[in-house]
């Protein structure tokens, strides 16, 4: 389909951190097929700023509140029930699965993936905003099923799906096997693709199925860092400053400065923001989570 000629379509931007929001904000008004319409920190400004400007795509990026975000993107969904709900996260639980499907969200997307699995996601959102979905096969699949459909379209294996929603692998696996039957697909990727096609509830762009979540064994390729330009990078996620990343780390100001300048000539980026966007790009954050700071600093903020 032809994108170019179509009239923008409006984007709302909603995350705690500003830095993400603005990557993201210059990223998509760098394309003709979206207009960023406003961009909030806080997820209560969200629903006003929705009713002033009617966005048809939403996009969330979620810190750890993510019961704020829900009830926000819950009431979006009553005010714009063409919208479509984007939420960006880094961890689920099976209660957060849960509680997105009741707020109507649309897309489930881990942040780890990346801006280019993002504007693939949204690209075909835009596509499918002005089609006419049918209601069958949704019907047919239980609440339980469409949990899985979301989180397969996410590109999630089927070991993390049992880990999310408190499922043993078998189950997991049962479940799939009846969702192909359903939807008479084959494979995870041609179901991120049906599940466009239909409009079901986790919706993503054919192909993000086969995206690698980074692991131990995605490293070749990526650009290797030291713990010290990885703990910078981490920083410069959260949106420390340099004086708050020299105090967390118990380092000099000017060493922050150093390893920040190897990190971005590494990441081929001229400042904070550029660094951002590649990792994002490239997967680097939830590898960094596993290999650097462990279990329970993973749990950080860290888009």
């Amino acid at each position: 389909m032809e994108t170019s000629a179509a009239k923008p379509v409006p984007v709302a931007i909603c995350g705690a951190q500003r830095l993400f929001r603005d990557v993201l904000a210059a990223t998509l008004s760098a394309r003709p097929e979206f207009e960023v319409i406003g961009d909030v920190g806080d997820p209560a400004d969200l629903l006003p700023l929705c009713r002033l400007r009617a966005p048809e795509l939403v996009l969330c990026c979620v810190d750890e509140s993510m019961g704020r975000y829900l009830s926000a993107l819950a009431g979006v969904r009553g005010h714009c029930y063409r919208a479509r709900l984007v939420l960006i996260y880094r961890e689920l639980t099976s209660r957060d699965v849960a509680a997105a499907r009741q707020a109507g969200v649309d897309t489930l997307l881990p942040s780890s993936h990346g801006l280019d699995a993002l504007l693939r996601v949204l690209a075909h959102h835009h596509a499918d905003l002005t089609a006419v979905l049918p209601s069958g096969p949704s019907a047919e699949l239980t609440d339980r099923e469409q949990d899985i459909v979301a989180l397969l379209s996410a590109g999630h294996p089927v070991t993390r799906i049992a880990c999310l929603l408190g499922l043993g692998t078998r189950v997991v696996e049962n479940h799939k096997r009846r969702i192909y039957q359903k939807l008479a697909v084959s494979s995870q990727g041609l179901l991120a693709a049906r599940a466009v096609t239909l409009g079901l509830a986790g919706r993503s762009a054919p192909g993000l199925a086969t995206c690698p979540v980074p692991g131990l064994s995605a490293a070749e390729g990526l650009p290797e860092l030291t713990v010290r330009e990885a703990d910078i990078l981490c920083s410069i996620a959260r949106g420390d400053t340099v004086r708050q990343t020299a105090r967390s780390l118990g380092i000099a100001e000017k060493t922050v400065e150093n390893t920040q300048a190897r990190l971005f000539r590494k990441l081929n980026a001229r400042n904070r923001a550029g660094a951002l966007a590649s990792a994002h790009a490239l997967g680097l954050l939830e590898l960094l989570t596993e290999r650097v700071s462990g279990p329970r600093d993973a749990r950080r903020s860290l888009l």
